[in-house]
């Protein structure tokens, strides 16, 4: 029996051996395991309170689902590092002699063995560090996250900020529309200059402009929907914004953006940490050069009624030593090769992204300076002109000088530019806000807006 308690502390130790480098990487790497009764629901949480666009993109970063997802894939990843250091489960098999075998010692009936492999020491750290590697890419890829919802939070802000500013400007012209009508009554009413049609066309655009503003409440509540998923509230919720439509105009530097983008941007730093991997795959090929060894242990039954006088009856305990032998060089050299050019293809891939990258700041900045042009055009010129233009043309119009087709078209014409403007400023703050998640950063779009113009 003293022989079995052996082999049962050697079967322990053999299971439990590792470097002391190994085992600080499990304590360092691990985390303990949290489950949870998941269960899906909507949520209910209402807020009516007024916030800037800053405060609901910190909102959404804190509270979006695709955000937390990405942080249990980090942890996920992380308990991937003390499985890659850990040695394979110890062996154990018994043998039962249907015929037990008759020596001079004893009969053997029975047979327990146990074996342990161990994989190279070096092949285990190697694995350990290409799951680093992926964790670091996951963490990289979380950055990615919580830019784009950053980034999605800013539009739909903007978003809702606009059609809020088209439904303003329309019931303002519809008050310049109602004054239009009451000049066209007036001149119906008591010149008779103008037939009653004039009157009936003016009371259909009113009747217009009315269901214009019912559409523009429907698109309302669908950005309030966007943004209630993207900061995982309710959409009942009202949405109030505090900051007001107005553009961060400024100079745009697409170089010095481009090479902050190059450096800041987390999905090349992910690429980096995949291009990492694959050279540790490489040299984890080159370790299927070095065997591993498997060592075991084999305790044998023997009774104390054997043929032999001198029988003794004494167990039998014998301690094997065996290892692979890598002759197969043709595929090691393969494994090798296929590792190379993964990491190359790796390496190509950062170019590739690196190209993206710039060809999308171009692209940002100069959609910015050309949306800035328009609209300071639209503020500084026709806006103004249009709108003289209007005010004219009413006069005019009580004096019989400009007909009612006139009359209407140049109202339309200056409705369609106040809208046009809040559109440009809201699609100049769009450009920004991916403009800030291309160059890869967190900041509020006034910060960089400030910092890219100095």
């Amino acid at each position: 029996m003293r022989d079995l308690t052996f082999l049962l502390i050697s079967l322990c130790c053999l299971g439990g051996c590792r470097s002391p480098q190994a085992v600080l990487h499990t304590m360092e790497s691990s985390r303990p395991c949290i489950s949870a009764d998941v269960r899906p629901a909507l949520n209910t949480a209402v807020v009516a309170e007024a916030r800037s666009i800053e405060d609901y993109v910190q909102l959404g970063l804190a509270q979006n689902p695709a955000i937390a997802a990405a942080k249990h894939r980090i942890s996920s990843l992380r308990h991937r590092i003390p499985q890659a250091l850990s040695q394979p489960d110890p062996m154990v098999n018994t043998t039962t002699h249907l015929s037990p075998v008759e020596t001079a010692a004893g009969r053997q009936a029975f047979a327990v063995g146990v074996s342990q492999k161990v994989v190279n020491a070096d092949r285990l750290a190697t694995r350990a560090a290409i799951a680093l590697e992926d964790v670091r890419a996951a963490e990289q890829n979380l950055n990615v996250v919580q830019l784009e919802i950053a980034e999605k939070i800013r539009i739909a802000c903007y978003q809702l900020l606009f059609v809020r500013k088209t439904i303003e400007i329309t019931k303002q012209d519809a008050e310049s529309l109602e004054q239009i009508s009451e000049v066209v009554l007036r001149q119906y009413e008591v010149k008779q200059s103008v037939s009653q049609q004039d009157v009936l066309n003016v009371q259909v655009e009113q009747s217009k402009v009315e269901n214009q503003i019912v559409a523009l409440r429907q698109k309302e509540k669908s950005y309030q929907a966007r943004l209630a998923r993207l900061v995982h509230l309710s959409p009942e919720s009202s949405f109030d914004i505090l900051d007001p439509l107005t553009p961060a105009l400024g100079p745009l530097d697409a170089n010095v953006l481009t090479s902050q983008a190059v450096t800041a941007r987390p999905e090349l730093a992910a690429q980096v940490a995949n291009i990492r991997r694959e050279r540790k795959k490489v040299h984890l090929a080159n370790l299927r050069n070095k065997p591993d060894f498997t060592v075991g242990l084999n305790w044998i039954a023997t009774s104390s009624d054997g043929i032999s006088p001198v029988a003794n009856g004494d167990d039998a305990l014998l301690l094997g030593i065996g290892f692979n032998l890598p002759v197969r060089k043709d595929r090691i050299q393969a494994a090798i090769c296929e590792a190379k050019e993964s990491s190359l293809a790796s390496a190509s891939q950062l170019e590739n992204l690196k190209d993206e990258v710039a060809e999308e700041v171009f692209d940002l900045v100069a959609k910015a300076e050309g949306t800035a042009d328009t609209l300071q055009l639209l503020q500084e010129d026709i806006i103004p002109k249009s709108q003289r233009t209007l005010d004219l043309s009413i006069e005019e119009y009580t004096n019989g000088d400009v007909n009612y087709v006139q009359l209407i078209e140049n109202w339309r014409a200056l409705l369609k530019y106040r809208i046009t403007e809040s559109r440009l400023i809201a699609e100049y703050n769009q450009i920004l806000a991916s403009l800030v998640r291309s160059i890869g950063e967190l900041t509020p779009i006034s910060g960089t807006a400030t910092r890219i113009a100095e």
